[in-house]
C-alpha cells in the first residue's frame, strides 16, 4: 500500500492530506520522494555517511557548555571554511568585541585580512557525520529491567527508573562509538520515546568572526518588525572555521588553518520567482506537535501568560537604564535582545493557539482517539488511562509550571549574580582539597569567569530587575516565592524587598568585580563565601527550582505521552510522520509563495531595498539607514546583485516549516544552491511550533544577493566573495 504523506495535518481535519509540512530527519528521504516535489538532488547527494554530500556543509552552532543544544544553524559556502549565518545568530559574539572605542554594533565589523579575523572562546560549530537507529538496543535495554510492562507505565517510581536507565543505555552506546574515533556523539529520542537515534558528529573549536554589517542593517525593524512580513531586513553575518595543521578540530591557536571542508553551498545569483522550489536544511530547536489538548489549553493560559510577564517588567528595566547609559546599552544589547524574541514569541503563540483554535482540534483528535480504542479490548488495555493520566497531570501541576518558568525563565535568567554564584560553588570544592596546586588552578579559572561576566555586567540593572520580578511573582501570580520564615528576607528585612536587595547588592562579593578579585587573592576561608548574602538568596532559590522540578517530575505523564503519540501512529498505520523538532538535523521542502493572512489583504513573496527607503526613520533607532546604503540606493548601484527589474532584492518567503534552531539555516534551490538565509517566522504563524498552517505558515530568508551586496559594495569586503562559487 503506498505511504500516506500524513505529517500532522490529520491533528485537526482527522483526514490525510499533503502540505509542504514536516521536518523530515535525513534518513527519510528515501520514503519522501522529494525528486517527485521538484528536487534536483538524489537523496544520496543529500545524505551520505560514506562520500560528500549537502548535509556536511550544515554547521549547529552551540556554546561549549550545551555542545549539542544548538541555537542557530550555519552554512559553508567556501573551501576555506568560510561560513554564513544570522546576525542574530552571531550577534552575542559582535558584542562581547565590542566597546565604547570600537562598537561594530554600531559600525559594523569587516575583517580585511585573516589576521584581523576575531576568535570567539566557547562557540563551537558542528556538523553531522552519521546517524544510526538505535531504536532496538534502547527498547531491549529497558525490557531486560522490565520497565515496559504496560501495567507499570503510570508508576511513578517507574517512570524514574526509566529514566536512569535510559542514561545509563545511552552512556553505552554513545561510548560503543567515541572510544574508537575522534567524533562526539548523542542519543535522541524521537515520537516521545518510541523512537531513538545516535547521531556522530565532528566539532570544530576554532570559530572566528569575520565580517558583520552594522545593526542598522543587521537588525533593521529590530523589535517592530520582528516576526513581521513584509521585512528587509540584512540578518546575515560571516564566520570562518580553523582546524589545526593536519585538519583537525582544535582549540584557537595563531597556527591554525582554515577548515577544508568535505563539501560547501554553490550561491546562486540567479534569484528567486513564485513557485520555486525552496529546501532548507538546519538543527530546528524543539516543537510540540503531538501536545494533548489539555497541555497546550494550560500552557496558553499560564506559561506564556507568565514569560510575557516577565518580558514586561524585565524589558522595561534594561530599556530605562540602557537608554540612560550608552556603555550599559553595549553590555545589554544581546541580553535584551534575546529576550525581547522570547516574550514576543510568547505573545504571537498564544494569539496563533486562539485564531487557529488550536486547542478545540485537539480535543477533536483526542475524541475519535478514544473511538479508536475503545473498539479493540486490548487497546484499551494498552491505551485506555493515557489520556486522563495527562489531562489529570496538567490541571494538577499547571501552576506549579508556571511558578518553575517565573524562576527559572525570570529571577534564575535574568538576575545574572545569582547564576555567577552558582558558577562558582565549585570553589568550595577547591578549597575543601587543600591542595595548593588545586586552589591555583581555580584562582586562575575563576579568574578568568570573572572577567567575562562582569564585562557585561552592571550590578544596578541586576538589582532592579530581582526587585521587579520578585514582586511580580508575589502579586501578579500571588506566587510565596521567597516567604520561608527563615530566609533573611522575610525575618531580617520583614519582606521589604528593596531594602533587602539594597544589602544584598553592596555587599556581596559576587556583585562587585573588586570584591570578588580580592576574595581570590585569598580564598581560605570559606566561611565568607558561605556567608555572603547572595549566598543565602542563591539557597532559596534553586532549593525552590528543584522543589518544583520534583513536584512537576513526580508523575507518569511521560508515559503517557509515549503511549498517546504510538496510539496515533498505530490508528494511521499507513502514514509517514515526522518527529517534534529536538536541536537534531532536519531537512524541510516547499516553495517560493505570497499569501493572503485576512480579507482584504495579501503580501508579495519578495522586498527591495526600495522598502528600506520607505520605512527609513532617523528618529526612530529601529529604522534608520546608513548613508552609504543610501548613496548606493540613490545611484542605483546595485552591481550583479540586481533582480530582473533592475532593483535591490533584500528578503523573500517560502512556505518552508522551520523553528527556532534553524535560524541562519540555507535556503537552497532545487540544485542544491544558496539562494537564501533562513531568519524568522510569521506572525500569523506564531502557533506554528504546535500546528503547521500551510496557507498561513511563512520563513522569512534575506535573500542571498543582499547579502553579497552589502559585502561587496556596501563593506567594500569584496575579496571574500573570491572564495565563494558563485552560479550565474
Amino acid at each position: 500500500m503506498k505511504k500516506i504523506f500524513l505529517a500532522l495535518g490529520f491533528l485537526f481535519c482527522l483526514n490525510p492530506i499533503f502540505a509542504d509540512e514536516g521536518m523530515w530527519l535525513l534518513n527519510m528521504l528515501d520514503k519522501l520522494g522529494i525528486q517527485e516535489k521538484g528536487c534536483k538532488l538524489t537523496p544520496q547527494q543529500i545524505y551520505d555517511i560514506n562520500n560528500s554530500s549537502l548535509k556536511d556543509a550544515i554547521l549547529g552552532l552551540s556554546e561549549a557548555d550545551r555542545q549539542y543544544n544548538f541555537f542557530c544553524t550555519s552554512e559553508l559556502v567556501s573551501p576555506q571554511g568560510l561560513v554564513f549565518t544570522n546576525y542574530h545568530c552571531g550577534f552575542e559574539m559582535i558584542q562581547k568585541h565590542t566597546s565604547i572605542t570600537n562598537n561594530y554594533i554600531d559600525n559594523g565589523f569587516w575583517a580585511m585580512n585573516a589576521d584581523e579575523e576575531l576568535p570567539n572562546e566557547g562557540i563551537l560549530a558542528t556538523r553531522v557525520v552519521a546517524m544510526y537507529d538505535v531504536t532496538e538496543r534502547v527498547l531491549a535495554g529497558l525490557n531486560e529491567k522490565n520497565l515496559k510492562d504496560t501495567a507499570a507505565v503510570y508508576d511513578d517510581d517507574n517512570e524514574k527508573e526509566i529514566s536512569a536507565s535510559s542514561k545509563s543505555i545511552f552512556e553505552k552506546i554513545i561510548a560503543s562509538v567515541t572510544d574508537t574515533c575522534s567524533y562526539g556523539a548523542s542519543v535522541k529520542s524521537f515520537f516521545e520515546g518510541n523512537q531513538y537515534f545516535l547521531f556522530v558528529y565532528e566539532t570544530f573549536k576554532d570559530v572566528r568572526l569575520v565580517g558583520a554589517p552594522p545593526r542598522t542593517i543587521g537588525k533593521f525593524g529590530d523589535e517592530t518588525d520582528n516576526w513581521i512580513w513584509p521585512r528587509q531586513t540584512g540578518d546575515f553575518c560571516v564566520l570562518r572555521v580553523y582546524t589545526d595543521e593536519s585538519g583537525m578540530p582544535a582549540e584557537y591557536s595563531a597556527k591554525n588553518k582554515p577548515l577544508s571542508p568535505k563539501h560547501f553551498l554553490p550561491v546562486s545569483l540567479k534569484g528567486v520567482e513564485e513557485g520555486d522550489y525552496a529546501m532548507v536544511m538546519g538543527f530546528p530547536g524543539s516543537t510540540d506537535r503531538y501536545r494533548s489538548a489539555d497541555d497546550i489549553k494550560y500552557f496558553q493560559q499560564l506559561n506564556n501568560a507568565t514569560v510575557k510577564l516577565i518580558g514586561d517588567i524585565s524589558l522595561n528595566t534594561f530599556k530605562r537604564y540602557m537608554n540612560a547609559d550608552s556603555l550599559i546599552r553595549i553590555k545589554y544589547a544581546s541580553k535584551y535582545d534575546s529576550m525581547s524574541n522570547y516574550w514576543k514569541y510568547s505573545i504571537g503563540q498564544n494569539k496563533g493557539i486562539k485564531d487557529l483554535d488550536v486547542v478545540a482540534k485537539k480535543y477533536q483528535l483526542e475524541d475519535s482517539l478514544k473511538s479508536w480504542i475503545e473498539k479493540d479490548s486490548a487497546r484499551v488495555e494498552k491505551y485506555g488511562k493515557m489520556i486522563e493520566t495527562m489531562s489529570n497531570h496538567y490541571a494538577d501541576y499547571c501552576l506549579d509550571n508556571a511558578r518553575l518558568v517565573m524562576l527559572n525563565i525570570g529571577i534564575l535568567n535574568i538576575v545574572e549574580s545569582l547564576m555567577f554564584m552558582y558558577d562558582c560553588i565549585d570553589i568550595l570544592d577547591a578549597l575543601e582539597t587543600r591542595d595548593p596546586v588545586i586552589i591555583k588552578q581555580m584562582q586562575v579559572e575563576k579568574k578568568d569567569a570573572a572577567k567575562k561576566f562582569f564585562k557585561d555586567y552592571d550590578a544596578s540593572v541586576d538589582k532592579a530587575q530581582f526587585i521587579e520580578l520578585t514582586y511580580a511573582a508575589w502579586y501578579n501570580m500571588n506566587y510565596p516565592l521567597y516567604r520561608n520564615k527563615n530566609f533573611s528576607l522575610m525575618k531580617k528585612y520583614k519582606g521589604d524587598v528593596a531594602k533587602y536587595a539594597d544589602a544584598v547588592w553592596s555587599k556581596s562579593i559576587f556583585t562587585d568585580e573588586n570584591r570578588f578579585y580580592q576574595f581570590l587573592e585569598k580564598p581560605e576561608n570559606y566561611k565568607k563565601f558561605v556567608s555572603d548574602p547572595m549566598f543565602d538568596l542563591l539557597r532559596y532559590s534553586i532549593s525552590e527550582y528543584f522543589a518544583l522540578k520534583d513536584a512537576l517530575a513526580n508523575s507518569a505523564v511521560d508515559s503517557a505521552k509515549t503511549l498517546y503519540v504510538d496510539a496515533i501512529m498505530q490508528m494511521y498505520p499507513d502514514s509517514l510522520f515526522y518527529p517534534d523538532a529536538n536541536s537534531t538535523i532536519r531537512l524541510t521542502y516547499g516553495s517560493v509563495g505570497s499569501y493572503e493572512p485576512k480579507d482584504g489583504v495579501s503580501y508579495h513573496y519578495y522586498t527591495t531595498l526600495k522598502g528600506v527607503m520607505e520605512k527609513k526613520d532617523e528618529s526612530n533607532p529601529e529604522f534608520q539607514v546608513p548613508e552609504k546604503l543610501e548613496e548606493l540606493y540613490n545611484a542605483k548601484d546595485f552591481g550583479q546583485y540586481a533582480d530582473k527589474n533592475g532593483e535591490m532584492p533584500v528578503c523573500f518567503i517560502t512556505n518552508n516549516d522551520i523553528t527556532g534552531g534553524n535560524s541562519g539555516s540555507p535556503v537552497m534551490n532545487a540544485n542544491g544552491e544558496l539562494i537564501g538565509l533562513a531568519f524568522d517566522g510569521n506572525w500569523e504563524a506564531m502557533s506554528g511550533d504546535i500546528i503547521y498552517e500551510p496557507k498561513l505558515q511563512r520563513t522569512i530568508a534575506v535573500d542571498v544577493r543582499y547579502v553579497l551586496f552589502i559585502i561587496d559594495k556596501f563593506a567594500n569586503a569584496g575579496y571574500l566573495l573570491d572564495e565563494l562559487t558563485l552560479v550565474k
